[in-house]
Order: C-alpha cells, then sequence, then structure tokens
C-alpha cells in the first residue's frame, strides 16, 4: 500500500516519509515530512497533480485522514508545501509537511467484545493491538435494574451514581470522558477515572450495588493505537 492522504495517493517508489514526535505549543504532537517526486505526460498533467497534493491537506485547521501504514491512519493538518521543477521535461520534486495534534494513530476498524454479566464482580479480559493504551466505550444494556454500576480496569475505576432500570443501555466513552444513560448526557453523576486498555492485556471489573439485578449485556469496543 502506497502513502494516502485524503483521496490522494502518493507513489511508493518515489516517496519518502520521515516522522518526528515534538511538543508543540505545550502538547504532544507529530510532524511528518513527505518528500518525493512526481511526474507527468505533460506541464498541464503535472500542475494538475501537484495542484491535488496541496489541496488534499488543507491548511485550515480542517483534518485529513493519512495513511502512512495499512489499516492505520492520523488527523492531519498541511503546514507547508514546496516544489522545485527538475532537470528534464514535466517533473518536480515536492516537500509537503503535515502536523497531526493528536499523535498517535488508530486502526481504521474498531474492535468489539461481547460481555455478559451475571454476578457483581463479573471480569472480562481484553487484548488490544498497537503499542499504546487503548480508550474504550463501554455500553451496558440492564437485564434488570442496576445500581451504582461501577467499571474498574484494574488501576482507574469509574461510578455511576444512579440507576440505569432494564432495559435501558449506560455508556461510558473514554474518548471523549463520557456518560450517557439512554442517550441523556450523565457525565455529572460519574466519578473516578474512565478505563483504558494496555496493549500488554487489560481485565475489567465490573460491580455494582448489592441491590442490583447483576445482569446485563455488555459491550466493549475500541481502536487499536500506536505511538
Amino acid at each position: 500500500m502506497g502513502i494516502v492522504l485524503g483521496a490522494y495517493e502518493f507513489d511508493a517508489a518515489r516517496t519518502s516519509v520521515v516522522e518526528k514526535h515534538e511538543e508543540i505549543g505545550g502538547r504532544d504532537a507529530r510532524a511528518i515530512r513527505i518528500r518525493g517526486v512526481i511526474e507527468a505526460a505533460d506541464a498541464a498533467g503535472l500542475d494538475a497533480a501537484l495542484a491535488a497534493m496541496l489541496n488534499a491537506a488543507s491548511e485550515s485547521g480542517e483534518a485529513t485522514v493519512l495513511s502512512l501504514r495499512a489499516a492505520r491512519r492520523l488527523l492531519v493538518a498541511r503546514k507547508t508545501f514546496t516544489q522545485e521543477p527538475l532537470h528534464g521535461e514535466h517533473a518536480a520534486s515536492f516537500t509537503l509537511d503535515l502536523e497531526a495534534e493528536d499523535p498517535y494513530e488508530y486502526a481504521e476498524t474498531a474492535t468489539n467484545s461481547a460481555w455478559s454479566i451475571t454476578v457483581s464482580g463479573a471480569t472480562h479480559a481484553v487484548m488490544p493491538g498497537g503499542d499504546a493504551v487503548s480508550l474504550p466505550t463501554i455500553t451496558f444494556t440492564a437485564a434488570g435494574t442496576l445500581v451504582r454500576p461501577t467499571i474498574s480496569d484494574g488501576v482507574r475505576t469509574l461510578v455511576y451514581d444512579g440507576t440505569v432500570a432494564d432495559g435501558e443501555i449506560l455508556l461510558f466513552d473514554s474518548t471523549r470522558q463520557r456518560a450517557t444513560l439512554a442517550g441523556v448526557d450523565v457525565t455529572p453523576y460519574v466519578s473516578g477515572d474512565f478505563p483504558r486498555l494496555d496493549p500488554a492485556g487489560t481485565t475489567l471489573v465490573y460491580t455494582d450495588d448489592a441491590a442490583s439485578s447483576h445482569t446485563a449485556a455488555a459491550a466493549v469496543s475500541w481502536l487499536d493505537r500506536w505511538w
């Protein structure tokens, strides 16, 4: 697979990439430099190809999907673009500098893992890919009434200080640091820290109040991440 920026695919044989993690404005980011040579059948074709490359990533802050490796993606914005004509006809070298405010690469497709909960203290082992912690979304569909449902990854524990009625769905979204019940934001009613999934493996633990039914159909979903 070649390097793909938006709808534009670079010629892998004529393109190189250098990536660097750096601190920009007090935050971690990933700087990406793509360099290469482009040729066309005529001058008009060369101009069109360079324009397509230039326009593939916006300078406006609107993120564009960049794929450097198969089945992974980054969201990037263009910083600079330079080009130089080469000796011979209808060829130019180029340098395209991009920045990803979020320095992680993400899997293009989410991984989903079903979890049947029948007791307080139920556990569920997951093994993300990648080499960085993943941020899961965990949903609980209550079978009976759940009272103060709690989820832990062994380090962080998150508690919803309320009840989930039979058939209602409680959602914990670690990426957005948000909780919803039946689609309504209940983040102010949760306490603790949202769970994370370690690439070395994580065992999630569900607990609730003694008055609960202790029964729910849960699902864990995440995107593998790479640093």
